[in-house]
């Protein structure tokens, strides 16, 4: 089920206090803040050979509107901010740059991804990175990282590279990193290489700093290899994607059916026949869940951050906040250890619910498609739709993606499912996307 959120007037006028922003000057003057009151970061680790020391939580702002709610995440003590060129079409950067001002520069570690397409050269390149200089108004980035390569091939990237040297050497950029997720939306016939290969290929390479990677508890394979890697390397590890289901288990948006049963919209029978399967499963888990102590989305919260935390070669995980009531829960999380019961209650998470998750940055199963469907980059979608509340962001997206998406899937044998070795019953999952992502309800 859905974690219920309260307003922001609702969370302020609960609390005796406000978050303020950073240092001495906050964003609401007049306010009075008693520090013992506010969450605060209570970990930083080493960001590998950069010497940086980050936060053990992060900000992925990607999801955020507010620069105040920015400014009191920072106030907690986050330190490192991930975004990039292309959220919101820069909007993402202004706000980071709003968010920032009147702390000091040299306390936080900025990085922003950049989407190289083959044909860019190294001065377009050059000429973006100052264009993200002037949205954040900041004199130097952090970190420049190649936003989601989809082959080792694509990581070597000529121009990238020179353009990076080149705003080193000018003092603009200070560290080189990457990010993947897994294949984009591959052409037939073309070689499909998996996230760890692609990170691994970094890795080896030797130029890169910094990697940004999916890792969680159900998915956990790639990842163990990748942060042996960046441990043996002395590479900073950030991650994404850490909590497989996002505190919800609810894995097809029932606002969607309801709305469309309220507005009397046909829904296909195919769909109806997947939705059920899930939910039949979701109600069977939830019951158990219940039974353990773990219905409550804050528990298994818990035991996802707990999880990935517990691995001395994280060095922060990057959280999309997208409210004031998400700060003190994430921010809490900060310096947990993983216990014997947390360490259960993951085993038991990941073998209730492990085929009810399509692993990130997979793709196993995409060359086993007759249609050449993009699974990893649909699936990623959804995730942000039901996941991370970004539901006209992942639904453009989606519509974006060239070619056949889902249209065959409802009369396809299922040859994903049969290819998975994980057993998730993607067929199912993405029936459940395609209603979210494609069908709008009548109004």
């Amino acid at each position: 089920m859905k974690e219920i959120r309260i307003n922001r007037r609702s969370f302020l006028s609960k609390s005796t206090t406000v978050l303020v922003g950073a240092g001495a000057a906050g964003f609401m003057p007049g306010v009075s803040v008693q520090d013992s009151d506010k969450p605060k970061i209570r970990e930083y680790r080493t960001l590998g050979r950069t010497g940086f020391r980050v936060s053990d939580i992060g900000c992925g702002p990607a999801a955020i509107n507010n620069e105040n709610l920015l400014r009191a995440i920072l106030d907690t003590g986050v330190n490192i901010i991930d975004t990039a060129e292309f959220y919101g079409n820069g909007s993402n950067e202004i706000l980071v740059g709003k968010g920032i001002t009147g702390i000091k520069r040299e306390s936080l570690f900025i990085n922003t991804k950049l989407r190289i397409a083959p044909n860019d050269k190294s001065d377009d390149i050059v000429a973006r990175v100052r264009k993200c200089l002037e949205r954040m108004n900041t004199n130097y980035l952090d970190g420049m990282m190649l936003w989601n390569p989809s082959s080792q091939e694509q990581v070597k990237n000529r121009e990238f590279h020179k353009a990076f040297a080149e705003l080193r050497n000018e003092g603009r950029v200070r560290y080189c990193g990457i990010s993947c997720h897994g294949t984009e939306f591959p052409n037939p016939g073309e070689t499909r290489e998996n996230m760890e290969q692609v990170v691994g290929g970094a890795i080896e390479d030797g130029r890169f700093d910094l990697v940004l990677f999916v890792y969680n508890y159900v998915q956990q394979d790639m990842g163990n290899n990748i942060l042996k890697a960046c441990a043996e390397k002395n590479i900073g590890a950030t991650l994404m994607k850490t909590d497989p289901f996002n505190g919800a288990l609810i894995t097809i948006s029932e606002q969607r059916i309801k709305a469309m049963k309220e507005n009397n919209t046909p829904i296909p029978e195919n769909l109806k026949r997947s939705y059920d399967l899930i939910t039949e499963r979701q109600q069977k888990g939830e019951e158990y869940l219940s039974s353990v102590g773990l219905s409550d989305p804050a528990s298994r919260r818990k035991a996802a951050i707990g999880f990935v935390l517990d691995n001395p070669a994280v060095s922060s995980v990057f959280i999309s906040f997208m409210s004031f009531e998400e700060i003190g829960p994430y921010i809490s999380l900060s310096g947990m250890k993983l216990s014997d019961v947390i360490s259960e209650n993951i085993k038991m998470l990941k073998r209730n619910y492990g085929h009810l998750y399509c692993r990130h940055a997979c793709g196993i199963c995409e060359s086993n498609c007759p249609y050449n469907i993009p699974v990893n980059t649909i699936m990623r979608y959804h995730h942000y739709f039901l996941g991370q509340g970004r539901e006209k962001y992942a639904m453009q997206k989606y519509s974006e993606l060239p070619g056949l998406k889902l249209e065959k899937c409802s009369d396809c044998s299922g040859s994903c499912e049969s290819a998975c070795p994980y057993g998730v019953s993607i067929k199912a999952l993405l029936m459940a996307a395609y209603l979210d992502l494609t069908i709008t309800p009548q109004t």
